[in-house]
């Protein structure tokens, strides 16, 4: 009997195993018995933010996160994210491959303009110059714009001679809540730049295009540098966490002093802005 009973069990979850993973998405949008307990995010791409069950603006999800999935329809999947919730477009999941109840474990190279958590390390300066340029002068120089007069300025090295703290700001044009929120840095810019000459701004597009990019500084009048959008490194990418808008204060050695995430969990840029006000008036 027993013999009988463990081979019964064994059939019903091979039939389960196959069910699973032949599951249509109509069946799956039907049967939430056969959703996975979570998904991954293949390719970098654009979410929608939903709070209190409706849309909430978009935000970037990068390459191989994973959403703990609270639902499935046809035209997207819905899950946990840190603390966001997300609607993802299902192609860009890994819910229809071949077998859904194992995430891929390596995810898909992330696209150019994919943000991922990861604090880069101090690049060591022992034995440099005195005088010399720092980790992030460096990362920066030759690879910066200004938008004046109507158009965007290349930007000598000189720009960032001095500066000890850089303010690096990952936003898009196509990001309601950056939209939202770019007005108020641009005041809290204009205040505090000729106050503290120390402390630079630098934008780090995540725009479809150069023009989608340049549109958005003179649209929103930004009055800080910009990174040229062709010469965008991983290393300034890196700094960002998974979703935008993001600002993240760093020293001229690269360390992060304030970060709008903690971990996964979304605190906002407005807190960063705060916070390098706070630090800038103890250095003054």
């Amino acid at each position: 009997m027993k013999h009988h009973a463990h081979h019964a069990w064994v059939v019903l979850f091979l039939f389960a195993i196959a069910r699973l993973s032949a599951a249509t998405l109509p069946e799956l949008v039907a049967d939430p018995q056969l959703w996975p307990a979570e998904v991954t995010v293949l390719v970098a791409t654009k979410a929608q933010v939903i709070k209190d069950g409706k849309a909430a603006g978009m935000m970037l999800v990068g390459a191989g996160k994973k959403l703990a999935l609270s639902g499935v329809a046809l035209d997207g999947v819905t899950g946990k994210l840190g603390g966001a919730t997300v609607k993802v477009p299902v192609e860009k999941t890994n819910l229809l491959a071949d077998s859904v109840a194992a995430p891929a474990t390596t995810p898909a190279a992330p696209a150019e303009k994919s943000v991922t958590v990861a604090a880069p390390a101090a690049v060591a300066t022992a034995g440099a110059p005195a005088g010399a340029p720092g980790p992030m002068q460096r990362l920066f120089t030759g690879k910066l714009v200004r938008f004046a007069d109507g158009k965007p300025q290349n930007v000598g090295p000189e720009a960032l001679a001095g500066v000890k703290y850089y303010a690096l700001y990952f936003s898009a044009s196509w990001c309601g809540p950056c939209r939202a929120f770019t007005p108020d840095l641009v005041r809290a810019y204009r205040e505090l730049k000729p106050a503290h000459p120390e402390f630079e701004l630098i934008f780090i597009s995540g725009d479809n295009s150069a023009g989608d990019m340049l549109a958005y500084m003179r649209e929103d009048k930004m009055p800080w540098l910009a990174v040229k959008y062709d010469r965008r490194e991983q290393k300034m990418v890196d700094y960002s966490g998974p979703g935008i808008p993001c600002l993240v204060l760093v020293d001229a050695k690269g360390r992060v002093l304030a970060d709008s995430y903690q971990g996964e969990t979304y605190l906002g840029p407005q807190q960063v802005l705060e916070t390098t006000k706070q630090i800038l008036k103890k250095g003054s």
